[in-house]
């Protein structure tokens, strides 16, 4: 086993955080506070159009298409569009705004923070084969390292810190798999699976030594071809048996 190792995202395949990421960008358009009721409509269209979306910085382009009730079929368009013609200082000053805002969410309603955050069938799996088969698990996210390490504690899932590549990490690298070629090499690791809902993410996997996987059970491109969480874990499961 210890050739092999497991790279799983965080946002969309262990915890589902589209409340969170809602929220937030809800508050920052409108001011709006964090306990008011979600309007289902609303979040029904940034969830279907979420997939669009993997750094922080696309919500400067993406929000105002969702809470200006842009009409559905000129979205993804006009989001393609805008995201040509970037405009970084107003990027950098929304990313600013985006993590202060969820910085006081998790501050002042830690309760109802934690409450956003739903974990999946799949994370619990994962655990248990985790505290049972000791395999090689990492945890590569552009989440904050803080906020993951708190929902494993939460759940009790004893993952060492190390074994987290989060935001703060990622920020330096072109792509998830830069980063996973690096690690493997450095720590001897000759194959590896790694399961995410992001499609860009998984097309930037150029290497037979990573097998990459599409969880569809997060916020994916409607008919994405990808895995459940029951397929994911099973191809794990497969991946590891001449381990385990």
């Amino acid at each position: 086993m210890e050739d092999k190792i497991i790279f799983l995202d965080f946002d969309g395949v262990l915890f589902d955080t589209l409340k969170e990421v809602y929220l937030v960008s809800r508050n920052i358009a409108f001011e709006t506070d964090f306990l008011e009721d979600i309007n289902s409509e609303e979040y029904k269209r940034f969830s279907k159009y979420k997939y669009l979306v993997y750094n922080i910085w696309m919500f400067y382009y993406f929000n105002p298409l969702i809470f200006e009730n842009v009409k559905e079929d000129e979205i993804v368009e006009r989001y393609l569009a805008k995201i040509q013609k970037r405009d970084y200082e107003k990027e950098e000053e929304f990313c600013e705004k985006f993590l202060k805002a969820r910085e006081y969410l998790v501050k002042n309603h830690p309760d109802f923070w934690r409450n956003l955050e739903v974990p999946y069938d799949f994370f619990f799996k994962i655990k248990e084969l985790y505290e049972t088969k000791k395999p090689n698990i990492f945890i590569i996210s552009k989440k904050n390292k803080k906020s993951i390490l708190e929902r494993f504690e939460t759940y009790n899932f004893k993952l060492d810190e190390n074994k987290v590549a989060a935001r703060e990490i990622l920020a330096s690298y072109s792509s998830k798999n830069e980063y996973m070629e690096e690690y493997m090499e450095a720590h001897n690791f000759s194959k590896a699976i790694f399961v995410d809902d992001n499609i860009n993410n998984i097309k930037t996997v150029n290497t037979k030594k990573i097998t990459p996987l599409l969880a569809l059970w997060g916020n994916c491109e409607p008919n994405a071809k990808g895995y459940n969480q029951i397929e994911a874990y099973n191809k794990i499961i497969n991946f590891l048996k001449d381990n385990i």
